[in-house]
């Protein structure tokens, strides 16, 4: 999931000189916006694959290491950058403030993702935290970053919130298929981690938009890819603990590394696509996520297929599709 790929949205590039320039740009745009739709499904796919009910410390385990692949493409895009003599690091007035944002991100979003995939499946866990993320976004980029509010953004708003009613709903009949010992509390915390990811993806994304808007996108996954090994590598150290750890099995290291990759390819294609075509059209590409992973976790985990499953679904597609973010700022 993780939706926490909002550094690159304050970046434009100049308008094509021509109308077929113009064009290869939106299709190269929405090109990359399939492309990160498909990996962060893939990520996900693989992510409840290694999923584990109230497991806390083993969702810090996964999510560490989930975060390699893409710190390391972020340290060797750095050393290129600063290898032809062009801007690589953060400055050191930004460092202190983005670790604070990395460590809100990892822990607020992906470790809680990551617990609610095990307590609520793809089906609920996916579209949940992405109408949280939209809803909170949009909040936070109204009050702190003067963002408007049109008339669409408020439909969409709307829309998305009756979507987390119809999900949650469903949540229930999802718990119980993974955890035949659930119970109402873990119905509960299904509902509560998916919302809280989303939200600390939208704080994390409204954070980074007003740090890093001077800022390379590798000079920003760098930091946050970081901390997440670091930290979070060290916290598995005593949660889930070396024993658990050393008990990782072949499979599930195969699933994390993939998560790994996918995850990173995910990140920069959509900063890419963003680059190109407007967040609206990006988060409409996006948005075919949602229904992937509903119907991966149907047919893959056999996760319930419910009505308010798909009412839920079919809303936050639409929901993210009426969605009016604006024009985008120049730099």
């Amino acid at each position: 999931m993780t939706q926490s790929n909002q550094p690159g949205q304050s970046d434009r590039t100049s308008a094509p000189a021509s109308p077929e320039d113009e064009h290869r740009e939106v299709r190269l745009g929405v090109i990359l916006g399939l492309v990160s739709a498909l990996a962060y499904t893939g990520a996900n796919l693989a992510l409840r694959q290694v999923a584990v009910p109230n497991d806390v410390g083993w969702a810090l385990w996964v999510t560490a290491n989930k975060a390699v692949p893409a710190a390391l493409a972020g340290w060797l895009i750095i050393a290129w950058r600063a290898s032809r003599g062009l801007p690589a690091f953060p400055p050191r007035r930004l460092i202190w403030p983005m670790i604070v944002v990395g460590l809100l991100m990892q822990y607020g979003g992906n470790v809680m993702f990551q617990w609610s995939l095990g307590l609520g499946g793809l089906a609920v866990s996916v579209p949940l935290s992405f109408a949280s993320l939209i809803v909170t976004g949009a909040w936070l980029g109204r009050v702190y970053l003067g963002d408007p509010t049109t008339p669409r953004t408020l439909l969409s708003i709307g829309l998305l919130v009756a979507a987390i009613f119809l999900l949650s709903s469903g949540a229930g009949e999802a718990t119980a298929t993974l955890n035949e010992n659930a119970t109402s509390l873990t119905i509960v915390l299904a509902i509560i981690t998916a919302l809280l990811a989303g939200a600390s993806y939208a704080v994390s994304g409204v954070m980074i938009r007003h740090l890093t808007r001077t800022l390379s996108l590798s000079a920003s996954i760098v930091i946050f890819s970081t901390v997440g090994v670091v930290v979070l590598g060290i916290h598995s150290l005593f949660q889930p603990g070396i024993e658990r750890i050393s008990a990782t099995t072949a499979n599930e290291w195969w699933a994390i590394i993939a998560a790994g990759w996918m995850n990173a390819l995910a990140f920069f294609a959509v900063a890419g696509s963003l680059k190109r075509i407007s967040v609206t059209f990006t988060n409409v590409v996006n948005a075919s996520q949602n229904a992937i992973c509903a119907a991966a976790g149907v047919m893959l985990f056999s996760e319930p297929l419910t009505t308010p499953l798909v009412a839920g679904c079919v809303l936050t597609v639409v929901g993210m599709m009426v969605i009016d973010t604006g024009r985008r700022p120049r730099p």
